[in-house]
């Protein structure tokens, strides 16, 4: 089996991009001045931001709950778009205790919608191996 075939490896890896968005958010809100002014050409950047962080954690995610095969394909689904939002809500509560940062319901959205960004490929991966190779697995 390889390495990457291991579900302990996607989780260690879903744990890990946890503490990076928590270390991120622990982060005064005058740390995020520069990128603030850089990035303010870019309309929307701090949604990009969320929908990126939270797509990558919920590629994590996917992968250690298909990996363990704990529960039905729809139900996969629900539990990766389900931990993106308790995690995005908790990362908000926990952001709105620190100096110069806020919480926002936007954010939240944000995190949902990279969350079923990678379903929503997923599902289309599935479909696209099905139609080519029908003893394909995930």
């Amino acid at each position: 089996m390889k390495l990457f075939d291991r579900a302990w490896v996607w989780a260690v890896l879903a744990i890990a991009w946890m503490g990076l968005i928590y270390a991120l958010s622990d982060r005064p809100g005058g740390d995020y001045k520069g990128a603030a002014e850089a990035t303010s050409w870019l309309p929307f950047a701090t949604t990009v931001a969320h929908i990126g962080l939270y797509f990558i954690l919920s590629l994590f995610v996917l992968r250690t709950f298909v990996l363990l095969r704990p529960v039905t394909t729809p139900l996969i689904a629900y539990s990766t778009i389900f931990v993106a939002l308790i995690y995005g809500i908790l990362d908000e509560i926990h952001q709105s205790n620190v100096e110069g940062r806020a919480s926002e319901v936007i954010d939240v959205v944000a995190d949902v919608f990279g969350a079923v960004l990678v379903v929503v490929f997923w599902f289309l991966l599935r479909t696209y191996r099905a139609k080519s190779n029908p003893d394909s697995n995930d």
